[in-house]
């Protein structure tokens, strides 16, 4: 609550009504209180039974002049809650009818409405103004809009006597409500509304449509009480006047059309509303609306979608609010990046000649001049400021340009690129590009630029890339991102992030678009080095890798031939037997690889890079050799994972020998006695009392029997061995 508010409700429980009436009087004298403010002071009144106090001071309110320019609206619920604090009062009656004969007195039966629902009789009033109003709004030939999908309705029978209305509905004849319900379950609508037209006269809404989209953009406006945002637009004309398969190329008419007309308001920002103007003559005071209470950054805004909006002959309707964007500027109320934004704007609409010199100091004084420039969210913008750096300082502007092209965006990096073709000066851009080549880790962005040039065997601006192959920069690009990816979760850079998410983005945009240009370049060997790099890398997801793969295959078919990876001929070979000790034993060193050597290897390779040329790198070279020997030796362990099965000793038989037996048996050639699990390949050895299954021996023993005896092979010669006890075994425990 209010100030004003508390201080009446204070004065009311202390029935101090001198002090409730210094209250009101202040209140009217000082202005400040909102006209809602006293409509809640005055249903507060009443419900504490002191309502004719508060109907007094509304009174004065009213002879003070307050309400002369309140909308037709406000003025009705001024009198209302007038009529309601003065029960007994026919003057307040009587201004209360001549309201609502400005407001309703058009609708045939209004006099009956009148008499019929007694408004100026009783002492009730709060009562009877509701019921008044249903009668009104709900008489027959008066329009409705059911809010619950029945369409438009029209009132064909209103029966006061028992209370109810016959209403008939677009989808729904004959419905009889309640008369009370009626505003609950429906909107009136005037005979010229929008949707009524629609459903009555839907030819000549459509004419409207097709012939003067800014009149019907009006009608809209018109029969809707509240500005409307842009966006609900088409929900509110399309299917309705507006074919929905037309509605694109019409709303792109009618936008151009609105901006012409000098009777549709813009509120403007991210949420911009449509709004009726009293007349042309109302545009300043539009103007004026939609600049309060802005920020300086929204006045920037604003401005240019004003200065696009306007006719040209009406841009200096906009001089008070350049001269408040030249105190924001003068103040430091805008950032530095918008405040050469804002001088650029000043330069071209309002200027007083010290905007140039005033861009070159902003420029000057930041650290690195590439941060301004990515910063300024538009082209022109860009393109501007280079031109006054260039203009200023010929000298420095050659100085920064490595430092420009290392650190800006691509669209930022083509204007600057742009600018020195303008100049016959790309030998200074291709210098940039070999030295980013030689150290991929100077600039990741950069290079990334240059793997996508490369790819598309597009050398303009860059011959440094000719005869370069495509896919050792590709493998290159992906181990800098691997390396990257593990910069930004250590370090949380954000620049290292930004530049991940760039790599993220053309790596594996529609999908992997740079890989398959790649490919166009490359033999077999490349694809099986690039597939095996993307595999073992642990910043590819597994449904970014499976995307991958299939482009790779669909290339070059045979690219996995003898590798043993998810779905190839070797994985479907036979099953690898173990115990979950083995298994996890395998699983481990697996992780171990992904998540601390490949990790490793990445920055080795990273830190490597940047030493310089590649070509006569040894540290390059053998890292390089480290990182396929592991990509090689993961794929090979997922394939023997993607086989296992497991060995459960608890359910091993003891009637034969089996996978999981525990084996009690005699050599008889060396008189020697041995007990062993029979296990899995990963289970363990001799040493840890397991027999490897796939073992001679371990071969030998399946299926055979207590008492049995066989010859089984060895390194050392052919042994005869006895199978003296089978027992169930144990899972191996870790030592």
């Amino acid at each position: 609550m209010s100030k004003f508010t508390d201080r009446l409700t204070q004065t009311m429980n202390e029935q101090s009504w001198g002090e409730y009436e210094e209250a009101w009087l202040d209140a009217i004298e000082s202005e400040d209180v909102r006209f809602t403010e006293y409509l809640l002071a005055t249903k507060q009144a009443i419900t504490a039974g002191h309502g004719e106090r508060a109907g007094q001071m509304l009174e004065l309110l009213l002879q003070s002049g307050h309400t002369d320019e309140l909308s037709p609206d406000k003025k009705v619920e001024f009198h209302e809650a007038l009529a309601c604090s003065l029960p007994r009062n026919k003057d307040a009656r009587g201004l209360l009818l001549e309201i609502y004969k400005s407001q309703f007195g058009h609708i045939d039966g209004f006099d009956n409405c009148v008499e019929t629902s007694g408004l100026m009789d009783g002492t009730r009033p709060a009562e009877i103004i509701p019921l008044f109003k249903r009668m009104v709004h709900y008489q027959p030939g008066s329009y409705v809009k059911h809010r619950s999908g029945w369409g438009v309705g029209v009132v064909t029978e209103l029966d006061p006597g028992i209370g109810t209305a016959t209403v008939d509905f677009e989808k729904k004849e004959g419905h009889s409500v309640k008369l009370e319900a009626l505003p609950q379950i429906c909107d009136p609508l005037d005979a010229d509304h929008y949707l009524v037209m629609g459903w009555k006269r839907p030819e000549e809404l459509r004419s409207l449509a097709d012939q003067e989209p800014a009149e019907l953009i009006k009608l809209v406006l018109r029969t809707n009480s509240k500005p409307i945002p842009l966006s609900r637009i088409k929900d509110a004309l399309s299917g309705v006047a507006v074919p929905s398969s037309s509605w694109s190329k019409w709303w792109a008419r009618a936008k151009t059309a609105i901006k012409k007309d000098s009777l549709i308001g813009q509120s403007g920002g991210k949420n911009n509303e449509l709004y009726l103007l009293d007349g042309p003559e109302a545009l300043t005071a539009s103007i004026d609306r939609r600049f309060a209470h802005l920020s300086p950054d929204d006045r920037l805004k604003v401005l240019r979608e004003c200065l696009a909006e306007l006719q040209e002959d009406e841009h200096h309707l906009l001089a008070p609010q350049f001269k408040l964007l030249r105190r924001d500027i003068l103040r430091g109320d805008l950032a530095p990046a918008q405040q050469i934004s804002a001088l650029l704007l000043l330069t071209d609409h309002a200027p007083d000649g010290d905007e140039v010199m005033a861009i070159g100091a902003l420029i000057m004084k930041a650290g690195h001049p590439s941060d301004l420039l990515n910063l300024l969210g538009r082209e022109e913008d860009q393109k501007e400021t280079l031109a006054v750096i260039r203009g200023l300082d010929p000298d420095r502007w050659d100085s920064l340009l490595e430092e420009l092209l290392l650190k800006s965006d691509d669209s930022l990096r083509e204007l600057i690129i742009q600018n020195y073709e303008d100049a016959d000066q790309l030998h200074l851009v291709d210098q940039v590009g070999s030295s980013v080549l030689r150290r991929p880790g100077k600039s990741p962005l950069l290079f990334l630029h240059l793997v996508r040039r490369s790819a598309s065997a597009d050398f303009r601006y860059f011959p440094c890339l000719e005869g370069v192959s495509s896919p050792d920069l590709f493998r290159q690009a992906a181990a800098s991102f691997d390396r990257l990816s593990l910069e930004s979760e250590v370090n949380k850079d954000p620049e290292i992030t930004t530049s991940v998410k760039r790599y993220r983005q053309q790596l594996s945009v529609k999908p992997f678009a740079l890989l398959t240009k790649v490919l166009e370049r490359g033999a077999l060997t490349d694809a099986r080095e690039i597939y095996m790099q993307l595999a073992g890398s642990r910043s590819i997801s597994d449904s970014n890798l499976e995307k991958a793969k299939a482009i790779i295959l669909r290339k070059f078919p045979k690219v996995l031939a003898g590798q043993a990876s998810r779905g190839s001929a070797v994985a479907q070979q036979s099953a690898i037997y173990s115990t979950q000790f083995g298994m996890d034993k395998v699983q481990n060193q697996l992780t171990e690889i992904r998540n601390e050597k490949l990790p490793a290897i990445f920055k080795a390779i990273g830190d490597a890079a940047a030493l310089g040329d590649l070509s006569e790198n040894a540290e390059f070279t053998s890292a390089i050799e480290e990182r396929e020997n592991l990509n090689r030796k993961v794929m090979e362990l997922q394939g023997d994972l993607d086989r296992a099965r497991l060995i459960d000793p608890e359910e091993a038989s003891t009637d034969q020998i089996g996978l999981g037996s525990k084996i009690k048996f005699h050599n008889i050639s060396t008189d020697s006695t041995f007990e062993y699990c029979l296990l899995g390949p990963w289970d363990g050895g001799p040493d840890n009392g397991v027999l490897s299954y796939l073992s001679p021996l371990g071969k030998a023993m399946l299926q055979k029997k207590e008492g049995e005896e066989f010859d089984v092979e060895l390194p050392t010669g052919v042994h005869k061995v006895k199978v003296l006890e089978i027992s169930r075994g144990q899972v191996p425990q870790e030592q």
